[in-house]
Protein backbone atom coordinates (compact mmCIF):
# COMPACT_ATOMS: atom_id res chain seq x y z
CA UNK A 1 0.00 0.00 0.00
CA UNK A 2 1.58 3.33 -1.16
CA UNK A 3 1.64 6.79 1.39
CA UNK A 4 -1.34 7.91 -0.84
CA UNK A 5 -3.26 4.65 -0.91
CA UNK A 6 -2.83 4.79 3.12
CA UNK A 7 -4.25 8.53 3.23
CA UNK A 8 -7.34 7.38 1.39
CA UNK A 9 -8.05 4.65 3.92
CA UNK A 10 -7.81 7.32 6.38
CA UNK A 11 -10.27 8.84 4.93
CA UNK A 12 -12.58 6.00 4.19
CA UNK A 13 -12.24 3.73 7.50
CA UNK A 14 -11.07 6.06 10.24
CA UNK A 15 -7.47 4.17 10.38
CA UNK A 16 -4.22 3.67 7.82
CA UNK A 17 -0.90 1.78 8.37
CA UNK A 18 2.25 2.53 6.68
CA UNK A 19 6.29 2.22 6.75
CA UNK A 20 8.00 5.23 8.39
CA UNK A 21 10.69 4.32 5.30
CA UNK A 22 7.92 4.90 2.90
CA UNK A 23 6.98 7.98 4.11
CA UNK A 24 10.71 9.34 4.72
CA UNK A 25 13.61 7.51 4.66
CA UNK A 26 15.25 10.05 6.18
CA UNK A 27 13.04 9.60 9.52
CA UNK A 28 13.22 6.24 9.35
CA UNK A 29 17.33 5.78 9.65
CA UNK A 30 16.86 8.30 12.47
CA UNK A 31 14.39 5.57 14.22
CA UNK A 32 16.74 2.90 13.95
CA UNK A 33 18.56 4.73 16.56
CA UNK A 34 16.11 4.36 19.10
CA UNK A 35 14.58 0.95 17.97
CA UNK A 36 14.36 -1.52 21.31
CA UNK A 37 16.21 -4.53 20.89
CA UNK A 38 15.44 -7.31 23.30
CA UNK A 39 19.37 -7.35 24.23
CA UNK A 40 19.24 -3.73 25.24
CA UNK A 41 18.48 -3.71 29.11
CA UNK A 42 19.32 -0.11 29.53
CA UNK A 43 16.76 0.33 26.94
CA UNK A 44 13.99 -0.12 29.77
CA UNK A 45 15.24 2.10 32.27
CA UNK A 46 13.33 5.04 30.96
CA UNK A 47 10.14 3.73 31.82
CA UNK A 48 9.63 4.72 35.26
CA UNK A 49 6.25 5.84 34.57
CA UNK A 50 2.65 3.76 34.73
CA UNK A 51 -0.82 3.84 34.19
CA UNK A 52 -3.14 2.39 35.76
CA UNK A 53 -7.23 2.23 35.31
CA UNK A 54 -9.16 -0.08 37.39
CA UNK A 55 -13.55 -0.17 37.39
CA UNK A 56 -15.86 -2.33 38.87
CA UNK A 57 -19.90 -1.54 38.51
CA UNK A 58 -20.48 -4.30 40.93
CA UNK A 59 -18.33 -3.64 43.93
CA UNK A 60 -18.27 0.26 43.13
CA UNK A 61 -14.24 0.72 42.59
CA UNK A 62 -12.99 2.77 40.80
CA UNK A 63 -9.05 3.76 40.78
CA UNK A 64 -7.41 5.88 38.37
CA UNK A 65 -3.76 6.17 39.25
CA UNK A 66 -0.11 7.37 37.33
CA UNK A 67 3.37 6.42 39.39
CA UNK A 68 6.33 7.28 39.38
CA UNK A 69 9.05 4.71 40.74
CA UNK A 70 12.90 5.67 40.50
CA UNK A 71 13.49 2.51 38.53
CA UNK A 72 12.17 0.57 35.86
CA UNK A 73 12.38 -2.61 38.10
CA UNK A 74 9.76 -0.92 41.09
CA UNK A 75 7.69 0.31 38.10
CA UNK A 76 7.56 -3.71 37.38
CA UNK A 77 7.24 -4.34 41.01
CA UNK A 78 4.19 -2.13 41.49
CA UNK A 79 2.25 -3.50 37.78
CA UNK A 80 2.57 -7.32 39.50
CA UNK A 81 1.08 -6.27 42.43
CA UNK A 82 -1.73 -4.31 40.60
CA UNK A 83 -2.68 -7.39 38.57
CA UNK A 84 -2.49 -9.49 41.26
CA UNK A 85 -4.57 -7.89 43.69
CA UNK A 86 -7.36 -6.69 40.64
CA UNK A 87 -9.39 -8.88 38.20
CA UNK A 88 -8.78 -8.62 34.73
CA UNK A 89 -12.03 -8.74 33.63
CA UNK A 90 -12.36 -4.80 35.22
CA UNK A 91 -8.83 -3.94 34.98
CA UNK A 92 -9.21 -1.02 32.14
CA UNK A 93 -5.81 -0.28 31.44
CA UNK A 94 -2.01 -0.78 33.57
CA UNK A 95 1.62 0.28 30.92
CA UNK A 96 4.89 1.79 31.55
CA UNK A 97 5.78 5.07 30.03
CA UNK A 98 8.85 7.62 30.49
CA UNK A 99 8.09 10.56 32.75
CA UNK A 100 8.59 13.03 30.00
CA UNK A 101 9.78 13.16 26.20
CA UNK A 102 9.20 16.87 25.42
CA UNK A 103 12.14 18.51 23.39
CA UNK A 104 13.58 15.06 22.76
CA UNK A 105 15.18 14.76 19.68
CA UNK A 106 16.88 11.78 17.08
CA UNK A 107 19.90 13.56 16.15
CA UNK A 108 19.10 17.03 14.00
CA UNK A 109 15.04 16.29 14.21
CA UNK A 110 13.02 16.49 16.79
CA UNK A 111 10.25 13.73 17.50
CA UNK A 112 7.55 16.90 16.66
CA UNK A 113 9.24 17.52 13.34
CA UNK A 114 8.30 13.43 12.38
CA UNK A 115 4.84 13.94 14.28
CA UNK A 116 3.93 17.08 12.24
CA UNK A 117 5.09 16.29 8.78
CA UNK A 118 2.91 13.23 9.15
CA UNK A 119 0.04 15.22 10.60
CA UNK A 120 0.49 17.74 7.85
CA UNK A 121 0.40 15.21 5.28
CA UNK A 122 -2.25 13.09 6.05
CA UNK A 123 -4.96 16.20 8.10
CA UNK A 124 -3.20 19.60 6.71
CA UNK A 125 -2.94 21.12 9.56
CA UNK A 126 0.02 22.25 10.64
CA UNK A 127 1.49 23.41 13.91
CA UNK A 128 -0.36 26.70 14.14
CA UNK A 129 -3.51 25.04 14.42
CA UNK A 130 -3.03 22.06 16.10
CA UNK A 131 -0.76 20.86 19.14
CA UNK A 132 0.90 17.51 19.94
CA UNK A 133 0.89 15.61 23.50
CA UNK A 134 3.45 12.88 23.04
CA UNK A 135 4.05 9.79 25.23
CA UNK A 136 7.04 7.06 25.03
CA UNK A 137 5.03 3.62 25.76
CA UNK A 138 6.24 0.15 27.30
CA UNK A 139 3.71 -2.47 27.74
CA UNK A 140 5.22 -5.78 29.65
CA UNK A 141 3.67 -9.16 30.68
CA UNK A 142 -0.12 -8.51 31.57
CA UNK A 143 0.39 -4.80 30.40
CA UNK A 144 -3.41 -4.07 28.62
CA UNK A 145 -5.58 -1.28 27.07
CA UNK A 146 -8.75 -2.00 27.21
CA UNK A 147 -11.33 -1.62 24.06
CA UNK A 148 -12.15 2.39 23.96
CA UNK A 149 -12.29 6.06 22.24
CA UNK A 150 -10.15 9.00 22.43
CA UNK A 151 -12.56 11.53 20.32
CA UNK A 152 -14.07 14.36 21.98
CA UNK A 153 -12.20 16.61 24.09
CA UNK A 154 -14.61 18.55 26.43
CA UNK A 155 -12.85 22.02 25.72
CA UNK A 156 -10.44 21.46 22.45
CA UNK A 157 -11.34 18.54 19.67
CA UNK A 158 -8.66 15.51 19.07
CA UNK A 159 -7.57 15.00 15.47
CA UNK A 160 -5.83 11.66 15.49
CA UNK A 161 -3.87 9.33 17.20
CA UNK A 162 -0.45 8.54 15.74
CA UNK A 163 1.88 5.39 16.97
CA UNK A 164 5.07 4.39 15.92
CA UNK A 165 6.49 1.22 16.52
CA UNK A 166 10.22 0.44 17.60
CA UNK A 167 10.55 -2.62 18.04
CA UNK A 168 13.21 -4.99 16.44
CA UNK A 169 11.06 -8.38 16.53
CA UNK A 170 7.96 -8.68 17.34
CA UNK A 171 5.65 -12.09 17.21
CA UNK A 172 1.71 -11.72 16.64
CA UNK A 173 1.20 -14.16 19.59
CA UNK A 174 3.07 -12.32 21.54
CA UNK A 175 -0.01 -9.73 22.20
CA UNK A 176 0.36 -6.76 22.19
CA UNK A 177 -1.16 -5.82 18.70
CA UNK A 178 -3.41 -3.13 18.11
CA UNK A 179 -6.81 -4.10 17.54
CA UNK A 180 -9.14 -1.67 15.53
CA UNK A 181 -12.93 -1.91 15.46
CA UNK A 182 -15.50 -0.76 12.86
CA UNK A 183 -15.58 2.69 13.11
CA UNK A 184 -18.84 3.02 10.99
CA UNK A 185 -20.92 0.23 12.89
CA UNK A 186 -20.75 0.80 16.72
CA UNK A 187 -22.23 -2.13 17.37
CA UNK A 188 -19.74 -4.27 15.64
CA UNK A 189 -17.19 -5.41 17.99
CA UNK A 190 -15.68 -7.58 15.78
CA UNK A 191 -11.98 -6.94 14.64
CA UNK A 192 -11.89 -4.57 11.62
CA UNK A 193 -8.23 -4.29 11.62
CA UNK A 194 -5.11 -5.98 13.22
CA UNK A 195 -1.49 -3.88 13.38
CA UNK A 196 1.28 -6.26 14.94
CA UNK A 197 4.01 -3.79 16.42
CA UNK A 198 6.99 -4.52 14.28
CA UNK A 199 9.88 -1.76 13.82
CA UNK A 200 9.05 1.21 11.96
CA UNK A 201 5.40 0.81 11.27
CA UNK A 202 3.06 3.54 11.93
CA UNK A 203 -0.45 4.06 12.50
CA UNK A 204 -2.88 6.66 12.46
CA UNK A 205 -6.56 6.66 14.40
CA UNK A 206 -8.66 9.03 13.21
CA UNK A 207 -10.41 10.87 16.68
CA UNK A 208 -12.07 13.95 14.80
CA UNK A 209 -14.68 12.17 12.22
CA UNK A 210 -14.62 8.69 12.98
CA UNK A 211 -13.21 8.19 16.34
CA UNK A 212 -12.62 4.96 15.70
CA UNK A 213 -12.64 2.09 18.90
CA UNK A 214 -9.52 0.84 19.67
CA UNK A 215 -7.45 -1.08 22.18
CA UNK A 216 -4.16 -2.86 23.20
CA UNK A 217 -4.17 -6.54 23.63
CA UNK A 218 -2.81 -8.41 26.53
CA UNK A 219 1.13 -8.73 26.83
CA UNK A 220 1.71 -12.75 26.97
CA UNK A 221 5.43 -13.96 27.96
CA UNK A 222 8.14 -11.94 28.98
CA UNK A 223 7.91 -9.41 26.11
CA UNK A 224 8.58 -5.64 26.13
CA UNK A 225 6.31 -3.89 23.37
CA UNK A 226 7.58 -0.21 22.86
CA UNK A 227 5.72 2.63 20.87
CA UNK A 228 6.33 6.34 20.45
CA UNK A 229 2.85 7.86 19.99
CA UNK A 230 1.37 11.19 19.48
CA UNK A 231 -2.44 12.84 19.91
CA UNK A 232 -2.75 15.60 18.11
CA UNK A 233 -5.11 18.61 18.95
CA UNK A 234 -6.67 21.45 18.14
CA UNK A 235 -5.49 24.31 19.55
CA UNK A 236 -8.81 26.23 18.98
CA UNK A 237 -11.35 25.61 21.57
CA UNK A 238 -14.63 23.87 20.54
CA UNK A 239 -18.11 25.56 20.61
CA UNK A 240 -20.48 23.89 23.30
CA UNK A 241 -23.62 22.37 22.06
CA UNK A 242 -26.07 24.20 24.58
CA UNK A 243 -28.32 21.63 23.94
CA UNK A 244 -26.04 19.04 25.06
CA UNK A 245 -25.75 20.61 28.17
CA UNK A 246 -28.77 21.58 29.52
Amino acid sequence: MTIEESKEKLLKDGYCTFDLKDFNPIYYELFEKIKYKTSDDKYLENFIAMKFDYHSQETHIHISERHVFETFEESIIKKEEFLKNYDYENLWQIWHMTESISNERIGEISFDTVFYDILEYFYKETKNETKIHQQWTCYSEGCVLKDHQDGQGIEYQNTCAILIYLNEEWDENWGGNLILRNAKDKKDDGIAYKVIPTFGKVAIIDLKTFDTSHAVERINGNHYRCTLLAFATSRTPTIPDIKKLT
